[in-house]
């Protein structure tokens, strides 16, 4: 670990600087940093991105996830809570590599989305093309969106 030397900071309490609860969390923040460095931040998890939309029919997640296969996923579906996991397996040979960068991360991992609507459960289909995990969830009649005719007054 290299030594790095910072410039001495004020220790005077001016009436300009202003203090509170962000300044005292920056105070820690660079504490923190100061004195555990690379081994203080957390090591690279992998979170799955999402796009959860709807159409007039249904809900719809599309989630994108490179280098899995759908036996690598599970998805349940229970009352209005959707889950997601999954697990990004390393490399086999990994052991007899030296890295210089390591960024792709490895590991289970689980999203749960709070869906906005009712779905027919028993109606959910997956579908898994090219890295993406596409799930349809057919809304239930009460919350689709219904037309309502305008009437001209005259």
């Amino acid at each position: 670990m290299a030594l790095v030397r910072r410039d001495a900071r004020p220790t005077e309490i001016t009436p300009f600087r202003t203090w509170g609860p962000l300044s005292l969390l920056e105070e820690a923040n660079r504490l923190f940093e100061e004195v555990l460095g690379e081994f203080g931040r957390p090591a690279t998890t992998y979170v799955a991105p999402a796009d959860l939309y709807e159409t007039d029919e249904a809900l719809i997640l599309e989630m994108a996830a490179p280098g899995l296969t759908p036996e690598d996923l599970e998805v349940s579906l229970e009352g209005n809570k959707l889950t997601v996991r999954g697990q990004v397996k390393p490399v086999e040979e990994a052991k007899a590599r030296r890295y210089y960068l390591q960024e792709i991360p490895h590991g289970s991992f689980v999203r749960t989305f709070t869906l906005p609507v009712e779905v027919k459960a028993d109606e959910a289909k997956a579908e898994f093309r090219h890295g993406i995990l596409r799930l349809t969830m057919p809304k239930v009649a009460e919350a689709r969106a219904k037309r309502i005719p305008i009437e001209v007054v005259q």
